[in-house]
């Protein structure tokens, strides 16, 4: 009798605990990890870091502290903050430290960047894909037109550029290697004879145009009315001997082509790149450059050099060909 009295006090006490105490802490525990940020939490979602990012006590960059930097890669769990303020819409973590901004975050882990491009602008030269990750099953995140200005944030080991788009997605694009050396612009070809000075393909036409300009101003003071000879020597000295620059924009080999020059009696190509970059590449096409960047075995002038004078408004180093 005693005995069956215990087994059914046990049992009273069992069923207490699974319908009353069991619940209450099921409860708390739930509470517990709701606070600690679960991605269960509603509305919460999962972002990275894309670079290092500021951790703030409230959602603006105005009036607000800085409670620490996220390192770029890292991994936090928040929900979006409804509007949006000056910097754009924010992000609250769940673990209650603080907020980010949303527009140096991204749904996707960041690659690791080999090679940073320091936040180089570039406007796109053609139709070009921006994928969301470089894997190889990557949604297509968006489809450029030629004209499209981004910001080129850093290679990665397979072969892919890190890019910001204007509206501040972070995607990449397929094939550095044939990117970068399209970097100043659409790739032009460059034929050139340093025994001659000759100038031929893409680059010979645009000398071609140089030339029609300075016989179209000829012509023009040629049949021009002047009231004496010394008016008509006088506007032919202004003209004489100048030199007539073009500006481009053009890369050819890696190298960032930004304007021509005609001269009187020589010609010259201007790069927006250092000299020992220039000359490193025509080394690599085959010329014969010595450590002074003159061009070996010529009889005209023909080097590289960094630019002086009227030509460092178009460029860092000259090419230059002549008497």
């Amino acid at each position: 009798m005693r005995f069956a009295l215990v087994v059914t006090l046990l049992a009273l006490a069992g069923l207490y605990f699974w319908l009353f105490i069991a619940d209450d802490l099921k409860r708390d525990a739930d509470t517990l990890i709701t606070q600690a940020g679960d991605a269960s939490s509603p509305g919460a979602q999962i972002f990275f870091a894309m670079t290092e990012v500021n951790l703030r006590d409230r959602p603006s960059t105005a009036g607000s502290n800085i409670l620490g930097k996220l390192p770029r890669g890292s991994q936090v769990t928040g929900t979006i903050q409804p509007g949006s303020t000056p910097d754009g819409p924010w992000l609250k973590l769940s673990d209650g430290n603080g907020f980010v901004a949303l527009t140096n975050m991204s749904e996707s882990r960041p690659p690791v960047l080999l090679k940073s491009l320091n936040d180089q602008p570039w406007v796109a030269d053609g139709l070009i894909d921006v994928w969301a990750t470089t894997l190889a099953d990557s949604n297509l995140l968006d489809r450029l037109r030629e004209g499209t200005k981004l910001t080129l944030l850093g290679t990665t080991a397979d072969n892919f550029i890190e890019v910001k788009l204007a509206d501040g997605r972070y995607g990449y694009l397929a094939d550095a290697p044939s990117i970068l050396k399209r970097l100043g612009g659409k790739p032009i070809s460059i034929g050139f004879n340093p025994q001659t000075c000759a100038l031929s393909g893409e680059i010979g036409a645009e000398f071609a145009k140089i030339g029609a300009q300075l016989r179209a101003q000829w012509e023009a003071l040629e049949a021009k009315e002047y009231n004496s000879e010394s008016a008509r020597q006088k506007a032919y000295s202004a003209v004489e001997g100048k030199s007539k620059y073009m500006r481009l924009r053009r890369s050819f080999e890696g190298l960032s082509l930004t304007g021509l020059a005609q001269h009187y009696e020589s010609q010259s190509l201007y790069f927006d790149d250092s000299p020992a970059k220039v000359m490193d590449v025509f080394r690599a096409q085959g010329f014969d450059i010595g450590r002074d960047g003159l061009f070996t075995g010529t009889e005209l002038y023909a080097g590289i050099a960094a630019t002086r004078g009227e030509g460092a408004a178009y460029g860092k180093t000259e090419l230059g060909c002549g008497v």
